[in-house]
């Protein structure tokens, strides 16, 4: 008399589920969790933003409006080259290097300007942390923006 075959480990249990009924078992139990299945389990639920991240979201935004701004009325670019100049008037030695940066941006024409203001370059975002065209948004731009961010 043969005895049957068996695969390793302790045979299961009469009514035991097998090892495909309980990956079925785990997939439905993550699956309700809100994970979901890619090259491994990942939250599917959306990621908060830092408030680094949201902040930087929030300054494009502006910029890309001011960007908007200067293309319809190229004249806005002397003002912001007054405001970098005000700056540079009143700061202490040694000047900051971004005064430089903004001074040669503000030297391109109004299509370049506007490119760099709404460019996700990582100079760009870090310029526009100290950037001269802030006083050409409105209060109520401005608070419309910053209603979107919170």
């Amino acid at each position: 008399m043969a005895t049957p075959k068996r695969g390793p480990g302790r045979p299961r249990k009469p009514g035991a589920p097998d090892a495909a009924e309980r990956m079925r078992a785990a997939r439905e139990r993550k699956r309700r969790a809100g994970f979901r299945l890619h090259q491994g389990w990942v939250n599917a639920a959306p990621q908060a933003y830092s408030d680094h991240q949201r902040l930087d979201a929030r300054s494009l935004a502006m910029h890309c409006l001011v960007a908007r701004k200067l293309l319809a009325n190229p004249a806005l670019i002397a003002q912001a080259r007054n405001t970098l100049a005000r700056w540079r008037a009143q700061a202490a030695e040694p000047v900051p290097s971004y005064f430089f940066e903004w001074g040669r941006i503000l030297e391109g024409s109004p299509g370049e300007i506007a490119a760099f203001l709404a460019s996700m370059r990582e100079d760009a975002t870090r310029l526009r942390q100290s950037s001269p065209f802030t006083n050409l948004l409105t209060p109520e731009e401005r608070a419309r923006i910053f209603e979107a961010f919170r």
